[in-house]
């Protein structure tokens, strides 16, 4: 049996709302009668709900986005969201059908609206942009090695592409409301300032955010050097993100404060998103390729991305090893899924959290 460790909560809301639609046995004679119950099945449809029900166990739910209402057929409380009880009319049989008293909907719909409500001040992570680096006239690191007995150019601006696009392909799977873009989808070659450029211009609610995670390959003079890594803007770089000129004259002079609390927030998210994808590689990598770690660094894309942001390096092409994993299909299969288990762990920290993201 499952316990419930919330406490009952008489909803105030719910109370209101029931007491509104439900007079009391004190009501005098001739007072206007109480709209009657009206099937289960128009009172979900009114209610813009799905509606469950179990004959069997005489149980159901209504559900709205995202947010359960669960009964059981003559019994009162109402189980909300799983861990709150709300002491609604119950569902009653009429003429062989659950029925629900207009209480008891009005109640639901307050209790559904304010969830909703609730929801829509919370903070969103609207975009993901993925930017798979170099492309087109750019092939950024390349490097010629015999892989299985054969001689075959590993181009950083290849590998990049495709890990990014089976991102892109999985993140929109599972989310396929939010915005997942690229900098680029083929062969092209995008400026440094229009990659960022395509992240800073995204229009977006006063609690969405976004987050920028730019895919390369590494290359060293070091032939023994590999493994993958991911770098994050060094927090003593001081970036312009509050524009003191677009704030009422009344709050010039906090900007440079507005500034430097925006700039810590980024830079501890950017370090908690960097942590997320590196375990996730980590996961799956294993002990194929050595893990590097986090590293501070000022990479263009990411002191002029004005959100969070990493640059994820997913191994050497410079060293053998390195290089004949990359070359598998397989392995840069594995290297996305654990960049995207990363990145979905991290939305799933900062929607969660509690307070807002920014000032």
């Amino acid at each position: 049996m499952r316990t419930f460790l919330a406490p009952v909560l008489l909803l105030a809301a719910v109370l209101a709302a029931a007491a509104q639609g439900a007079p009391g046995p004190g009501t005098p004679a001739g007072a206007a009668a109480p709209p009657p119950a009206r099937p289960l099945t128009a009172a979900a449809a009114d209610l813009g709900a799905r509606l469950t029900w179990d004959p069997l166990t005489a149980t159901g739910y209504l559900e709205r986005n995202g947010h359960r209402a669960a009964f059981k057929l003559g019994v009162s409380p109402w189980i909300l969201d799983g861990t709150e009880l709300a002491r609604l009319d119950p569902v009653e049989l009429r003429d062989g059908s659950p029925t629900l008293t207009a209480a008891a909907a009005a109640a639901l719909r307050s209790w559904f609206s304010r969830k909703e409500e609730e929801k829509a001040s919370q903070f969103h992570v609207a975009a993901i942009l993925i930017d798979p680096g170099h492309g087109g006239k750019d092939p950024g690191a390349l490097a010629d090695h015999v892989i299985g007995g054969a001689r075959r150019r590993i181009v950083e601006k290849d590998l990049a592409l495709t890990v990014g696009l089976r991102i892109r392909d999985r993140l929109k799977e599972r989310w396929p409301t939010r915005t997942v873009l690229m900098t680029r989808e083929t062969d092209v070659y995008p400026t440094l300032e229009d990659r960022v450029e395509i992240a800073n211009s995204l229009e977006l609610g006063k609690n969405d955010a976004v987050i920028y995670v730019s895919i390369h390959a590494n290359a060293s003079f070091n032939k023994n050097a590999r493994g993958f890594e991911v770098w994050y803007l060094n927090p003593d770089y001081r970036r312009k993100l509050v524009d003191g000129s677009e704030l009422p004259d009344s709050d010039k002079d906090i900007a440079p404060i507005l500034n430097a609390m925006l700039e810590e927030e980024f830079t501890t998210e950017s370090v908690l998103l960097a942590k997320r994808i590196l375990d996730g590689m980590g996961t799956v990598v294993r002990d194929a390729s050595p893990n590097r770690g986090l590293r501070a660094e000022e990479w263009f894309v990411v002191r002029n991305a004005k959100m969070p942001s990493v640059l994820v390096e997913v191994g050497f092409l410079t060293n053998p090893l390195d290089a004949a994993l990359l070359a598998e299909a397989d392995y840069l299969r594995s290297l996305a899924d654990g960049i995207y288990t990363g990145i979905v762990d991290f939305v799933d920290y900062f929607e969660n959290r509690k307070g807002p993201s920014s000032p």
